[in-house]
């Protein structure tokens, strides 16, 4: 029976850690963050790759800037998100999840960036198991400085919540630098964790 407790403890950790995101060090005061302007061959590495549009690959690279934007995963057509001038998700293909949107906007990112700020998107997309619709709501939850392997940056934290009509739900959440001009960390709905290697030009 004494051998139980600390083993009982260590599973109930365990489960505790793998459902909750870490937070990093709050941060007083935050300007806003207007959207980046990614070039092609901007590129971002990643400790791994998970469910998200923007880290189906460790390696995500800008292809094409335009009207449309497309990132590349190590430079594989085959693994591909496609996204609108405004940042939000088309298409993605080949990562752990593809889908197309059809309508509406499946969207991660509100610009200008703030603390606070928060907008609810709709979207109907195509995927293996058919059409499905979708509602998520984008906060801005708050301003933290966060370390991963490609240093320690200011950062802001968004949370996804996403639903669709099937009842199934899920949280994204995401640390956007506005130094690095994308992502440093992020986890997706099932806590799968990527953090930022090195990323450059």
């Amino acid at each position: 029976m004494r051998r139980a407790a600390p083993i009982l403890l260590l599973v109930m950790s365990v489960a505790l850690a793998w459902g909750c995101a870490p937070k990093g060090a709050p941060i007083a005061a935050m300007p806003e963050a207007p959207a980046p302007q990614w070039k092609p061959g901007d590129y971002w590495e990643f400790t791994g790759h998970n469910r998200s549009a923007y880290a189906i690959s460790d390696r995500m690279e800008v292809a094409s800037a335009g009207d449309e934007i497309v990132l590349r995963g190590r430079g594989d057509t085959g693994r591909q998100t496609t996204l609108a001038k405004d940042l939000s998700v088309t298409s993605t293909k080949g990562g752990m999840i593809s889908y197309g949107v059809v309508s509406g906007k499946d969207a991660y990112l509100i610009f200008p960036m703030k603390v606070g700020a928060s907008q609810t998107f709709r979207h109907s997309a195509t995927t293996p198991k058919g059409t499905q619709n979708y509602t998520m709501t984008v906060t801005v939850e708050a301003a933290e400085e966060v370390a991963v392997p490609a240093g320690t940056f200011k950062t802001f934290r968004l949370r996804v919540a996403k639903k669709n009509d099937t009842g199934w739900t899920g949280d994204y959440v995401m640390w956007y630098s506005p130094e690095v001009r994308y992502f440093v960390r992020i986890y997706d709905t099932q806590g799968n964790q990527v953090s930022l290697v090195r990323y450059g030009r």
